[in-house]
C-alpha cells in the first residue's frame, strides 16, 4: 500500500510521499521521547489538552518560570516566554479567546484570521502572501493541544482532521465572498464593533481590518503588521494596494490550499494553529518545505499510529482524498 498523490502540499522536491511519511514518523518518534521525558520530571499529565488546560494562562503575564518548571524549553526553542509588550509565546492562544485583529472565519470551535507580524514572510516575494491564514481551536468543548508533533490522543487526532476540514471551509467562503453574516458569531461581533454592515462581502471585510491599523501600530515590531507584495514592496499602508491583491490571490483558480505547521523547533507559539496558503501545487517556496510540514501528512501518519498502538480501529481511518491508499 502506498500514498497516491502527495499533493494538497505541493509536489515535494525532496523525496516521495512514503519518504515524506517516514521523516514525519521519526520526527514524532523523537518528539514523543523528549515530551514524555520532560513531562515525567515535573509530575504533570502528558495528555496535551489536559497539560494545555492546567498550565497555559490566558492571561498576558510572563511564562519563564512555568515553562521552566515543565522543561518546556528542551522542547521548544524559538517561544518567547517572557512578554515583550503584547507578545509572547502565548498570544495566539489569547488572540483566539478575545478577538483576532484580522477575523474571517469560525464556526463556534475553530476560528480563521490573518496573522499580525508579517503574513506570508516564508513565501518570498509573493503576492500570495495575502493568502495567509491561521486556524486554531478555541471553542470551550474543542481540545487545546500545544503542537502536532507532540503526541495525541485519539480524540486530538480527529480534532486535526477538523481543523484541517475547517481551513477548506474559510478558504471557500473567501473564494465565494459570501457575506460576513454567514462567517460566524466571532466575524459578526468584529463587524459590529467597527461599525461594519454585516450585508458587507467577507474579502471587503478582510481588506478594510487589513488596513484599520495606525502607522504606529504598523511599525511597533513585535507584533506589528507588514504586508508584502510579490515586488517586496510593504502594501500595509495602502488600502487600494491591498484590495486589489486580495482580489487577485483570492479569484485565481490556478492556486490550491495547501496546509501546514511548524514543528517546536521552528514554532514560537504554544497553541497549535494551522498556516493556510493558497499557492500554485507546482511551485511552492523552498522555504516552506524547510520551515512546515503538511497536516495533512502528519494526520494520516497519527492515524496509522494510533492504529497501530490498538487505539483506534483501522475501519475508523479517513484518508484525506489525496491520500488515498491504493495497492500496488
Amino acid at each position: 500500500m502506498t500514498p497516491t498523490n502527495l499533493l494538497r502540499c505541493g509536489r515535494t522536491p525532496y523525496g516521495t510521499a512514503r519518504f515524506i511519511e517516514a521523516i514525519v514518523t521519526s520526527k514524532l518518534n523523537t518528539y514523543e521521547e523528549l515530551w514524555e521525558s520532560a513531562l515525567k520530571e515535573s509530575g504533570a499529565d502528558q495528555n496535551q489538552s489536559i497539560f494545555f488546560k492546567e498550565h497555559i494562562p490566558l492571561d498576558a503575564v510572563d511564562f519563564t518560570d512555568t515553562a521552566k518548571a515543565y522543561h518546556l524549553d528542551r522542547i521548544f526553542y524559538k517561544a518567547v516566554t517572557e512578554m515583550r509588550g503584547p507578545y509572547n509565546c502565548n498570544m495566539v492562544y489569547r488572540q483566539t479567546q478575545e478577538m483576532p485583529d484580522i477575523v474571517l472565519y469560525d464556526n463556534g470551535s475553530y476560528i480563521a484570521f490573518q496573522p499580525l507580524g508579517e503574513p506570508g514572510r516564508d513565501l518570498g516575494d509573493h503576492a500570495s502572501r495575502v493568502s495567509h491564514i491561521l486556524v486554531a481551536a478555541y471553542g470551550k468543548d474543542t481540545p487545546l493541544t500545544i503542537n502536532e508533533f507532540l503526541p495525541s490522543s485519539p480524540e486530538e487526532v480527529a480534532d486535526l482532521g477538523s481543523r484541517n476540514a475547517f481551513l477548506e471551509d474559510a478558504y471557500t467562503a473567501l473564494r465565494n465572498n459570501i457575506k460576513v453574516s454567514e462567517c460566524g458569531p466571532r466575524v459578526i461581533q468584529r463587524a459590529v464593533e467597527m461599525g461594519i454592515p454585516v450585508t458587507m462581502r467577507i474579502r471587503d471585510f478582510m481588506v478594510s481590518q487589513m488596513s484599520s491599523f495606525t502607522k504606529e501600530f504598523r511599525e511597533s515590531g513585535r507584533p506589528g503588521y507588514i504586508l508584502k507584495d510579490e515586488t517586496g514592496v510593504d502594501i500595509s499602508c495602502d488600502k487600494d494596494m491591498i484590495a486589489e491583491m486580495v482580489e487577485r490571490v483570492f479569484t485565481d483558480p490556478l492556486l490550491k490550499i495547501t496546509k501546514w505547521v511548524q514543528g517546536p523547533e521552528k514554532c514560537s507559539q504554544l497553541l497549535t494553529h494551522i498556516h493556510g496558503f493558497l499557492l500554485d501545487p507546482e511551485a511552492i517556496p523552498e522555504l516552506i518545505y524547510f520551515n512546515y510540514t503538511c497536516t495533512e501528512v502528519i494526520f494520516n501518519v497519527k492515524q496509522e499510529i494510533l492504529t497501530e498502538r490498538g487505539e483506534i480501529d483501522c475501519s475508523d481511518i479517513h484518508w484525506t482524498e489525496e491520500f488515498k491508499r491504493e495497492v500496488v
